[in-house]
């Protein structure tokens, strides 16, 4: 099926343009059920990562993932799940992700945590070191400014 909706896209982008109404009820009903339980489109979005990448993955079901907290247990932030306010865009800091504690390790049960995307970004953008540093800096510079007063 995907084979055949590639070779004949511009079916596909008419057969859109035409059923508009269909599909906005369709997507409207899939947020929400994104909304109630986000685990699926998280685990909708790892089984393609899995595959892509060549990552391990022993989950059969978004069952299998771990249940999205209140709080980020790295920042301790509120977890804020759906669109912003106005309607726009897709997450933000708050929004809750998956996590690989192990990144040497795939998608399998025990090496998965969800967290805000704000720490998911810190983590993935450096390693232990890189933090570490980072930690002694602000540290420092904030006993520069605690002297200060």
């Amino acid at each position: 099926m995907k084979n055949y909706s590639k070779k004949r896209p511009e079916y596909y982008t008419n057969h859109y343009l035409n059923h508009k109404e269909e599909y906005k009820d369709y997507n409207e009903r899939r947020r929400e059920l994104h909304r109630r339980e986000p685990r699926i489109r998280m685990f909708q979005g790892l089984k393609r990562r899995a595959k892509r990448k060549g990552f391990e993955c022993n989950l059969k079901s978004y069952k299998d993932l771990p249940k999205v907290p209140k709080f980020c247990p790295i920042l301790g932030i509120p977890l804020i799940i759906g669109r912003l306010k106005d309607g726009k865009g897709g997450g933000t800091d708050n929004s809750p992700t998956l996590d690989r504690i192990d990144n040497d390790k795939g998608y399998i049960k025990g090496n998965l945590q969800i967290i805000s995307r704000k720490a998911n970004q810190m983590k993935s953008n450096g390693n232990f070191k890189d933090i570490e540093m980072l930690y002694k800096y602000m540290k420092k510079q904030r006993r520069k400014n605690v002297k200060l007063w």
